[in-house]
C-alpha cells in the first residue's frame, strides 16, 4: 500500500505541474490587434436604457436570469475600430438566445430567431459573425432574444479581430481542458478496447470497462462544455452532447460502485443507479421531442451526483475501515470521488457564479481536468495491479497445466494427453498409425544400480524417441516403461526408417553408457490392418506385435522380463 501512496502522491506532483505550464508558460501571438469590447455600452431591457455599462458586470444591473421572451439590445455608440484584419470578426458568447447583429442598422447575421415562436431548442456557445472590411466608424448594436427561463444574464465579452487570432485565442483560453479532454477521449477508447479482449479472457475485467467509458463521458464534457468543438458543430449539438455526457457519468458512478462491493448489500445503490439511467433516458426522449429542454434537469441532476457523492463517501470510509478490502477497489473509489468532488465544488461554484464562460471559473478549468488525469493515473495503477495477478494466476494455470497433461520426468505428453490424441483420431477419417514401445530391462535396472539410474535411462531413451519421432508424430508416456508414437498419417517405408533410425540411436547410447542396455521392444498397426478400424483396435494390434517382439528379445538374451 506504501508503493500505492507514493505512486499517487507522484501523479499529484506531476498533474499540479503540467496545470503550472500551462498556466504560467503557454501563451500566443496574436499577429492582428484584437479589441475586447465590454466598455461604453448601452443596454435597453424593458423599456428601460443602461448607459454606459460595462457588459462583463451585466447582472449587476438587470439581476441574475432572463426569462423567456425577453429582448435584450446591446447597443455600442462609439463606432468601430478598424484592425487592418484579412478577415475581421465579431466573437460573443450567449446562453439560450437567438441573436440578430446590426451595423448601423443593417442586419449583418441572425440566428435561431424562429426559436421565438416554435419553442426549439438554442444552445450555449459561441457565436462567429465574418465582418466586411468596411466596417471601420460603424456603430454596432446587437439583439438578443431569450428562449429559455433562467437564462444567465451575463454574456461574455465581444471579441473583434483577425478569424485566425480568434481561432487560436478560444483554443488558447481552454488549453488545458482542450488537451485533457482530447487525452482522455483516446486514452478511454483504447484502454476500453483492451479491456474488452481482456474480458474475453479473464474475470474482473468489467471494473476497467466502467472505468474506460467514465473517462471517455469526460472527455466528451471537457470538449463540449468549453466549447472546443464550436468550429466542428453547431450550439445546440454541442450543448446535447455536453449534458448528456454530464448526465451518464453520475450513473456510470453507481455502476462502479456497484460492481465493486458485490459482497456487500448493494439494494440502495442498484436502486439510485437504476433510477438515475431512467431519468436520464427520460431527460433525452423529452428534450428529442421538443418538449422540455435538457438544461431544464440540472436541478434533479444536482440532486442525483449529490447522491452519488455521498455514497461515495461512504463506501471510501468503509473501505478505509476494512482491512481485507482489495487495495485495487480502493485506488478506483479514490479516484473517482476525487473526480465526484471536483464536480461538487463545480456544482456549487455554478449556482453562486453569474459568468456565462465555464473558462472564468477555476473549478471547471483547472480543477476537473486535473481530477480527470487524477482518475486515469488511479486506473493505470489498479490496471498494473490486475495485470500482475493475471498473469501470475496464467502461470499459475499453465503450470497446472503441464502438471495434468505432461510427464514430469521426461517433459513428454502423458497418458491423459495420449487419450485425447486418441479420441480426436477416432473421430478423423485418417489411416493414422500406432507404436506402442516398452523399454527392454527397466526393472533389472532398478534393482540392481536403484531407481535413479532406473529414471535416467527413461529419460535417455524419451529424449532419443523425441529426436526421431517428434517432426513426423506425437510421442507419449503412457505408464513406467510405456511409451506410445501416434502419426496422423505415415507411410510404412517412412516408419521402418524411422524405427530403424531410433536403435542406432540406442546403440551409441549403449556405446556411452555401456553398463546399461538401452533397447526397445516396439510394435505398429495401421488402422486400414483392422476390420473394426477403430482405436482400440489399432491400440491393441500394436500392443500384441509389441509382446511378440518383446518376447522374441527375451528368448534371444535366454532372459524372462
Amino acid at each position: 500500500m506504501r508503493k500505492h501512496i507514493t505512486f499517487i502522491l507522484s501523479s499529484i506532483f506531476f498533474i499540479a505541474l503540467i496545470s503550472f505550464i500551462f498556466t504560467t508558460f503557454l501563451n500566443i501571438k496574436y499577429q492582428f490587434p484584437k479589441f475586447t469590447l465590454h466598455k461604453g455600452w448601452v443596454i435597453t431591457y424593458r423599456n428601460q436604457q443602461y448607459l454606459n455599462t460595462d457588459i462583463s458586470n451585466l447582472s449587476n444591473q438587470l439581476g441574475l436570469t432572463f426569462s423567456r421572451g425577453d429582448k435584450i439590445t446591446l447597443t455600442r455608440p462609439s463606432p468601430l475600430t478598424k484592425n487592418n484584419a484579412p478577415f475581421p470578426y465579431l466573437v460573443f458568447k450567449t446562453q439560450h438566445c437567438a441573436y440578430e447583429v446590426f451595423l448601423d442598422g443593417n442586419s449583418i447575421a441572425k440566428e435561431n430567431l424562429d426559436a421565438r415562436t416554435n419553442g426549439s431548442f438554442v444552445g450555449t456557445g459561441y457565436n462567429i459573425i465574418p465582418l466586411k472590411n468596411n466596417f471601420e466608424g460603424k456603430k454596432l448594436s446587437i439583439d438578443l432574444y431569450v428562449v429559455e427561463n433562467d437564462t444567465k444574464v451575463n454574456i461574455v465579452t465581444p471579441l473583434l479581430g483577425n478569424f485566425n487570432d480568434i481561432y487560436r485565442y478560444l483554443l488558447y483560453t481552454a488549453a488545458y481542458p482542450l488537451l485533457t479532454g482530447m487525452f482522455l477521449i483516446v486514452f478511454g477508447h483504447i484502454f476500453l478496447l483492451i479491456s474488452l479482449v481482456l474480458y474475453m479472457r479473464s474475470s474482473g475485467v468489467f471494473t476497467q470497462i466502467i472505468c474506460s467509458l467514465i473517462v471517455i463521458l469526460l472527455g466528451f464534457w471537457l470538449l463540449t462544455t468549453f466549447d472546443c468543438t464550436t468550429f466542428l458543430m453547431n450550439r445546440e449539438m454541442t450543448t446535447l452532447l455536453s449534458y448528456l455526457s454530464l448526465y451518464m457519468i453520475v450513473p456510470c458512478i453507481y455502476l462502479l460502485i456497484y460492481n465493486l462491493h458485490k459482497q456487500d448489500s448493494y439494494t440502495v445503490i442498484a436502486v439510485l443507479g437504476f433510477a438515475t439511467l431512467a431519468f436520464n433516458i427520460l431527460f433525452t426522449a423529452l428534450h428529442l421531442l421538443n418538449k422540455v429542454h435538457i438544461h431544464h434537469f440540472m436541478k434533479p441532476y444536482y440532486i442525483l451526483s449529490g447522491l452519488s457523492f455521498l455514497a461515495l463517501v461512504m463506501y471510501n470510509i468503509k473501505d478505509l475501515r476494512s482491512k481485507t478490502r482489495n487495495p485495487s477497489t480502493q485506488i478506483i473509489m479514490f479516484g473517482i470521488t476525487g473526480v465526484s468532488f471536483s464536480f461538487m465544488l463545480s456544482t456549487i461554484s455554478d449556482l453562486l457564479n453569474r459568468n456565462v464562460d465555464c473558462r472564468d471559473n477555476f473549478i471547471m478549468k483547472f480543477m476537473i481536468p486535473s481530477a480527470a488525469l487524477f482518475f486515469v493515473v488511479t486506473q493505470l495503477l489498479n490496471h498494473f495491479v490486475f495485470m500482475t495477478k493475471f498473469y501470475a494466476q496464467r502461470k499459475e494455470y499453465a503450470s497446472l497445466t503441464q502438471l495434468a497433461y505432461e510427464d514430469a520426468l521426461t517433459r513428454l505428453p502423458n497418458r491423459a494427453s495420449c487419450d485425447m490424441k486418441l479420441n480426436e483420431l477416432e473421430h478423423s477419417d485418417d489411416d493414422f498409425c500406432i507404436v506402442s514401445l516398452d523399454l527392454n530391462g527397466l526393472k533389472q535396472v532398478n534393482d540392481n544400480d536403484g531407481h535413479p539410474a532406473g529414471d535416467k535411462l527413461i529419460k535417455g531413451f524419451a529424449d532419443a524417441l523425441s529426436k526421431v519421432f517428434s517432426r513426423k508424430g506425437d510421442c507419449f508416456r503412457t505408464g513406467g516403461d510405456e511409451f506410445l508414437a501416434v502419426f496422423d498419417s505415415i507411410k510404412r517405408e517412412e516408419l521402418d526408417a524411422l524405427l530403424k533410425k531410433l536403435d542406432d540411436l540406442l546403440l551409441e547410447l549403449d556405446e556411452k553408457d555401456p553398463d546399461v542396455n538401452h533397447s526397445v521392444s516396439y510394435g505398429y498397426a495401421f488402422r486400414s490392418e483392422t476390420e473394426e478400424q477403430d482405436v482400440h483396435s489399432v491400440f491393441m494390434l500394436a500392443d500384441k506385435k509389441m509382446y511378440d517382439a518383446k518376447r522374441k528379445h527375451y528368448a534371444e538374451i535366454g532372459q524372462t522380463r
